[in-house]
């Protein structure tokens, strides 16, 4: 990739490395670190996982007396606040750095150019904005969630050439290759809580755990109005993850269950509901899996941030749609996608885009 300075060359090594932590961070974002002196690379550090310390601060280590007098690249503002570990201001102030160049501000309401300000009237050089799209990418979930109290939500799922889930007669193992069943486990990995419907948990009994990659397993949802669901699935009895019941009803469920009950609107949940109750859990990743009516609930409450969809090579005819009706009746009216990217995973075809 050619850059247009420095700077860029820089930052972009400092994404690098925040991408290193992707999945393991939450709730906090992915960030990635960079000192520069005379034009070498000094000191390096990211972001590993919530409670331990901030990119700064290792990239800070690394350097060591070399810091004193150098450019520090850091894709988010450095924090000026005590959380978990001390603000990363006073460490860069202490250490002397001379300029710090900055990819996106933090949209924290607590920090949200007070961490600038901070380094500025400490008579640090601060030059922000660098990469700013691309380190923007990296804090989505976090941006999200940090300022509306939601997760971000991932709706993901296979579907035929002709865009069915299942036959006819509901079979849809597996529609996808077992590339491709893996790579939806490195999701699941990635995820804080993976949300499936009461028909998906019903008719293929999935485990929802990470079983292909190295990871853990996430917070199992369960959404289902009616509370009926067989009493034999593998989510509500194997204890090999924690499993959340998302109901209106009064049914009883199995004490190892966490039940959520909310009032049910225009005969279903309502998904805002939903996202509020889990963001209070602190799930700031949510991958929704299905089923159709789920996606199709999902997307016309236009609060799902991302799609993937993986094609399979296949051709089903008479089966179950993918998505059910979203009240579109002109082109003009339907979902929009931005930042479209597509790749080959075995024979399958990935599909991934922002929701407009």
């Amino acid at each position: 990739m050619r850059y247009l300075n420095q700077d860029e060359r820089f930052m972009a090594q400092a994404i690098k490395l925040a991408l290193k932590a992707e999945g393991k961070t939450s709730p906090n974002p992915m960030v990635g670190c960079v000192i520069v002196k005379n034009g070498h690379i000094v000191g390096e550090g990211y972001h590993h996982k919530a409670g331990e310390p901030h990119a700064e601060i290792l990239a800070l280590e690394e350097a060591g007396e070399k810091a004193n007098g150098a450019t520090l690249y850091v894709t988010l503002e450095p924090c000026c606040i005590f959380g978990r570990t001390p603000p990363c201001t006073q460490a860069i102030i202490n250490n002397k750095i001379r300029r710090v160049v900055v990819g996106v501000i933090d949209p924290n309401p607590k920090i949200n150019g007070r961490g600038l300000a901070v380094l500025k009237n400490a008579g640090i050089s601060i030059s922000s904005g660098i990469m700013k799209n691309e380190c923007a990418d990296l804090i989505k979930p976090y941006a999200k969630y940090i300022t509306t109290g939601m997760p971000f939500v991932t709706i993901k799922y296979a579907q035929s050439l002709d865009g069915r889930l299942a036959t006819k007669t509901g079979s849809s193992q597996w529609i996808s290759s077992a590339a491709t069943l893996k790579y939806s486990h490195q999701l699941r990995a990635q995820s804080d809580a993976v949300l499936i419907g009461a028909a998906t948990a019903n008719h293929d009994n999935p485990r929802l755990t990470v079983r292909l990659v190295k990871g853990n397993n996430p917070l199992r949802v369960v959404l289902t109005k009616t509370g009926k669901l067989k009493k034999n699935l593998h989510l509500l009895n194997d204890k090999k993850a924690r499993t959340v019941i998302i109901t209106s009803s009064p049914a009883k469920f199995p004490k190892n269950c966490e039940i959520i009950r909310l009032s049910a609107k225009e005969n279903s949940i309502d998904i805002k509901a939903v996202l509020v109750e889990l963001g209070k859990m602190g799930v700031v990743n949510l991958l929704v899996e299905g089923g159709a009516a789920t996606i199709t609930g999902f997307l016309k409450s236009k609060l799902a941030d991302r799609i993937i969809v993986v094609v399979a090579p296949i051709i089903i005819g008479d089966g179950i749609n993918a998505i059910g009706n979203l009240n579109v009746k002109t082109i003009n009216q339907s979902l929009k996608l931005i930042k479209v990217d597509s790749k080959r995973i075995g024979d399958d075809c990935l599909i991934i885009g922002d929701l407009k």
